[in-house]
């Protein structure tokens, strides 16, 4: 079995943001962070099958990521609904060829121009057919939800109105948000510079906001809706 990592965010269903083990609340509502691991950006991928038996259900988890933190929150998602027995896939939405031989499917993206990102999208469209006959639930990472308050969960739930919108067909039994990474280095130069100028707007310092303890307690609530356990 890969590694899956294990640290996370959350929100259930409405967005239920809040400050968990290893993230602390700030002064006007901001989250402290844990500092962002600068380096080359990579798209984490895994395979969580050890002691599965045939009964077991096969989960996909397909994310989109544009420097590779959404990965990360993909990964920990996998470990935790292996470790309440299902067999997991990680992978990202331009690896996953056909969805046949999933039980349930769990989608998330990036945030970027308030919406999941294009590909992402498009892997709903895509798949709608078969995404209307098993459980799916969809996740998103955003920094809007590094700010604890009413109207940063209610920002961050319209995220996910462009997807729900384009595939109305398919319909999430639940949703994740959780706040992401701001990590400077892994951006390009045009890109760099409009984040850092929003970002000082808002009073958001670079760091990793991922409440690892949250995902994984969104995660271990999927397990019965999904139908894994």
């Amino acid at each position: 079995m890969e590694q899956m990592t294990r640290r996370t965010f959350v929100i259930r269903g409405s967005i239920a943001a809040g400050a968990t083990a290893g993230v602390l609340a700030l002064g006007g509502g901001l989250l402290s962070p844990q500092p962002a691991g600068s380096g080359q950006v990579e798209f984490l991928e895994a395979r969580c099958e050890s002691n599965i038996k045939p009964t077991h259900k096969k989960v996909l988890i397909a994310y989109s990521s544009y420097c590779g933190s959404t990965g990360g929150v993909a990964d920990a998602l996998g470990q935790a609904l292996c470790d309440r027995g299902a067999l997991v896939e990680v992978r990202l939405v331009k690896n996953v060829n056909g969805l046949s031989s999933y039980d349930a499917v769990v989608i998330g993206s990036a945030v970027r121009s308030a919406s999941w990102l294009p590909e992402a999208i498009e892997f709903v469209e895509k798949n709608q057919g078969h995404l209307t006959r098993i459980p799916v639930a969809y996740f998103l990472t955003c920094l809007a939800l590094v700010k604890n308050s009413e109207g940063s969960r209610r920002l961050a739930r319209s995220y996910f109105d462009p997807v729900l919108k384009a595939v109305p067909a398919v319909r999430p039994i639940d949703l994740g948000g959780f706040a992401g990474v701001l990590d400077y280095s892994k951006m390009n130069f045009m890109y760099r510079m409009i984040m850092q100028s929003k970002m000082k707007d808002k009073g958001v310092t670079e760091g990793d906001y991922r409440d690892w303890n949250g995902i994984r307690a969104w995660a271990e609530g999927l397990g019965p809706i999904l139908r894994i356990s």
